[in-house]
């Protein structure tokens, strides 16, 4: 299922395979993201889940650039990650057309849970926003299809 997903991110096609939609969150920021994610409009974030198999979550917050940067912003976004998980890559540095940002892999078992989880996180800004991106999923599936996370990256751009 979620080889297909990220098959339609990248062009591939196969036969079952969802269309990608552009995705929009409260005239705030945009994106482009496979059809077949569910969207949760449950809380006051942006959310996309596999509601087959729940292998991979995409959640982003938002947040008002108030006189801050985006490097005090990813300090403090990787700072509370760790509270819960171990880092296991070095920072990375991420630029788009339309954002910029850091990226670090987490990998640890969540209080309550018993099976580990790769927790990808991301501190961006686009336009005049500060976004907390958060990827979780296996290790093994980010790894093995981390330039169709990117590209899912590489198409936020704000909205107004």
């Amino acid at each position: 299922m979620i080889k297909k997903l990220f098959e339609v991110i990248k062009g591939g096609k196969t036969e079952n395979s969802p269309a990608t939609i552009h995705q929009k969150f409260k005239n705030v920021f945009s994106l482009d993201a496979p059809a077949i994610l569910i969207r949760n409009d449950k809380y006051d974030l942006f959310q996309l889940y596999d509601p087959n198999d729940e292998l991979a979550t995409i959640t982003i917050g938002a947040y008002a650039k108030d006189g801050g940067t985006l490097e005090e912003f990813c300090e403090y976004r990787f700072a509370n990650v760790e509270d819960v998980y171990k880092p296991v890559s070095e920072i990375q540095v991420f630029e788009a057309e339309h954002a910029v940002g850091k990226i670090q892999e987490f990998e640890g078992t969540f209080p309550n849970e018993s099976e580990p989880t790769y927790f990808v996180a991301v501190g961006m800004q686009t336009g005049d926003v500060f976004l907390s991106i958060n990827f979780v999923t296996e290790r093994e599936h980010y790894t093995d299809h981390r330039s169709q996370y990117t590209a899912v990256l590489e198409s936020i751009r704000p909205d107004s």
